[in-house]
């Protein structure tokens, strides 16, 4: 086995190895059901903010159970993991919120955090956030970080489709107007 030469990048290649298994086997199925996919990225997700000593919360609500193509997995799962990474190894947060909603086909999804981010406008968007950005306009969507009150940062994202085959959108529509609420997430 191979070893790291520090501890910081021991913690690297362990979660790139995950990441590699998770999506390996992702994968290979033809479509995974909405729920079962949920139940997945709230296990991962929790592992890996225990093994950082961060808080997970938690809330999922649906009006029904969908299959998710491999593009709509594999999309999301990544948007997840890198969203979650960035509270992790930038933002210094202990704790992370994650609410997420699917209604009539459209996927709305909050993550927050408590960490020292600060003016997502001036943040300088590096592979992390431009793949975030990639996969949720791959996915027909929108997506935007905000401040969170008292602290930390608030990233929204909107799938309008999930329903449906996804089509890249070129131009994505507004944020609906709970995106709009003031940043209080605790």
């Amino acid at each position: 086995m191979y070893k790291a030469q520090t501890p910081e990048l021991e913690d690297y290649v362990r979660h790139t190895l995950q990441d590699l298994k998770t999506l390996t086997r992702g994968l290979a199925a033809s479509e995974h059901m909405l729920s079962h996919a949920i139940a997945e990225w709230k296990a991962d997700i929790g592992q890996r903010l225990a093994a950082a000593q961060m808080t997970l919360v938690w809330s999922f609500t649906m009006d029904d159970d969908l299959p998710l193509t491999v593009t709509q997995w594999s999309g999301l799962t990544r948007i997840l993991r890198e969203l979650v990474s960035n509270a992790i190894y930038h933002a210094k947060a202990t704790r992370v919120h994650i609410d997420g909603n699917v209604q009539g086909g459209r996927l709305l999804l909050w993550i927050a955090d408590d960490g020292e981010g600060r003016e997502p406008a001036k943040w300088s968007h590096g592979l992390g956030l431009g793949g975030v950005r990639k996969r949720v306009r791959a996915l027909g969507g929108a997506v935007r970080w905000r401040e969170n009150s008292p602290r930390g940062i608030i990233c929204e994202v909107q799938i309008n489709h999930l329903d449906q085959t996804p089509s890249p959108s070129p131009t994505p529509g507004p944020l609906p107007s709970r995106f709009g609420e003031p940043a209080t997430r605790w």
